[in-house]
């Protein structure tokens, strides 16, 4: 047996709701009526009181004054006693006539009973619901007042009267409401029935019978949405079909898909170890290109100094030569020795110049040569070494109508990389050379450092250009890799990153770049005086 629903459950369910709906309007509509009729039976039994009050009284007042003008006080006794002994007029309870000091003349109630106190035309009603109503007014004769009259309306009658209609009237709306209550039960019930069945139905959908169906019944809406379940099942049961079927060979299609993966992934780890390879080819080819343009410079600087040293040692050798023959055969002059002797110390001067010019180049060529082959760890002046690039490039920057201004203070020490900074620095005079100055007679490049005023452990190294500057949607990828905007004119893209990687990686510091076109760019280049360890090199 079925345990009965709470009302929380009913409450939510759709039935209780709908009978919910039935209902509450109903029972408002059966109340208002209700109301209403109680307004106006009061209203009717108000206006059933003051009628009856004004004809008794007027009916009194004529009666007792027709007697009382001829002083007949025994006949007028003789006919309220006989008035209310007839049955018709049960109404009238007793009736007093007193002179107007309040002494009765004729009082119905009987000999030595109290007058009973008059009410108030205002407490009337309450006074009929008590069963009898106690009316007193003037009792007037022709020209002048000679007492009061005052009756009793018994109202049980009227107060019977209005229970009745009261009773009748709640049977009726009662009646009403429990037909509408079991009206809307027996259409509430069969919505629960149907709706019974789109649950059942639906649960066993859920758990995989999609052949399930719902009985249809009858053309309304719920017939309609069972012929809509019972579609929607059925395109299910389809889909699940092709669903199957789709699995079936789902696995032979991944397995198919894999080996492809496999194959692709296999290609592309040889291509990317391939193009590993071709970029550490071009990095060696950038630092050996470097390198060999660093020697054609030094070589063509030190041909210059070589030569005049060659040519006053010849000249030294033949003028030397000729002395010692007229040495030897006794024909030479005093005059003639002095001058040799005045030329031979001026060739040794220049000779000395010449020879001091090649030995500061080949110094200077060969440590930027073995920094730049190296990333040997060591302690060195910056101004120092700034300095020998400068003059490591100097022969490539002769032959362009470019300069470079050093602008760096004695006093900047560092133990770092100098090697690489030296390549970061080669490498943004290189591009300046190439970029910067496109279509441009002459330009100007400043190298400059100086301590980081905000961190005495930093130094800040700027490298400017006053070129035609670096287009905006160029700047942001100016540091990835084979970016260049000289592709097949001799520019690999790969300098700026060589940098860019040196900087933030080998000497711990940061690169970056600004540029106005038009107004030249600048390279900002921040990094510690004390390099972090890093094992691509020792310490010295």
């Amino acid at each position: 047996m079925k345990s009965l629903p709470s009302p929380a459950s009913l409450v939510r369910s759709l039935v209780g709701q709908l009978a919910i709906a039935v209902l509450v309007p109903l029972l408002l509509i059966v109340a208002g009526d209700i109301y209403g009729g109680a307004r106006t039976l009061k209203t009717a039994v108000r206006e059933n009181i003051q009628s009856s009050v004004i004809k008794t009284s007027q009916l009194l007042n004529l009666t007792a004054s027709t007697y009382l003008s001829n002083d007949d006080l025994s006949t007028l006794d003789i006919f309220f006693s006989e008035m209310l002994s007839e049955s018709d007029n049960r109404g009238l309870a007793y009736v007093i006539i007193g002179r107007s000091d309040g002494d009765p003349l004729i009082n119905t109630l009987g000999i030595g009973r109290a007058v009973p106190p008059p009410d108030l035309p205002a407490t009337y009603e309450e006074a009929a619901l008590r069963g009898i109503i106690h009316v007193r007014n003037p009792l007037f004769l022709p020209g002048r007042a000679v007492g009061y009259l005052q009756y009793g309306l018994a109202t049980g009658d009227m107060i019977a009267a209005i229970d009745h209609e009261q009773r009748r009237a709640l049977w009726l709306s009662g009646s009403i409401a429990l037909v509408a209550a079991v009206v809307a039960v027996i259409l509430a019930a069969k919505i629960s029935r149907q709706l019974r069945a789109f649950i059942a139905a639906s649960k066993e959908v859920a758990f995989g019978r999609y052949d399930r169906k719902v009985q249809v019944s009858g053309a309304d809406e719920l017939a309609k949405l069972a012929e809509h379940f019972n579609r929607m099942s059925e395109a299910v049961q389809s889909k699940i079909q092709e669903v199957t079927e789709l699995n079936q060979t789902l696995e032979a299609r991944v397995r198919e898909r894999t080996r492809e993966l496999e194959h692709a992934n296999t290609l592309l780890q040889s291509n990317l170890l391939q193009l590993n390879e071709a970029k550490d080819q071009i990095v060696r080819s950038e630092k050996l290109a470097g390198l060999g343009a660093l020697v054609a410079g030094v070589a063509h600087e030190l041909n210059t100094p070589i030569g005049n040293a060659v040519t006053l040692a010849s000249m030294l050798e033949n003028d030397a030569n000729g002395v010692i023959a007229k040495y030897q055969d006794g024909s030479l002059r005093r005059s003639e020795l002095e001058k040799h002797v005045t030329a031979a110390r001026d060739a040794s001067q220049m000779l000395m110049r010449n020879l001091q010019r090649a030995s500061e180049l080949i110094v200077s060529f060969k440590t930027v040569a073995v920094d730049q082959t190296s990333e040997q760890r060591r302690r060195f002046n910056l101004q120092q070494t700034l300095n020998e690039l400068v003059i490591s490039v100097g022969p490539t920057l002769r032959r362009t109508p470019f300069r470079i201004e050093l602008s760096v203070p004695p006093d900047l020490e560092c133990n770092s990389y100098p090697g690489p900074l030296n390549q970061v620095i080669t490498n943004l005079v290189t591009n300046g050379i190439a970029h910067a100055f496109e279509g441009r007679s002459e330009g100007c490049m400043t190298l400059s450092a100086e301590r980081d005023p905000n961190h005495s452990e930093w130094i800040v190294i700027r490298f400017a250009d006053d070129g035609i500057g670096i287009a905006p949607e160029h700047l942001r990828r100016i540091f990835d890799p084979f970016f260049t905007t000289k592709l097949g004119h001799g520019g690999s893209g790969l300098g700026l990153h060589i940098s860019h990687n040196i900087v933030e990686g080998l000497l711990g510091g940061r690169i970056e770049v600004s540029s106005t076109p038009g107004q030249g760019t600048t390279f900002s280049i921040r990094i510690p005086t004390n390099a972090p360890e890093s094992t691509a090199g020792n310490d010295s």
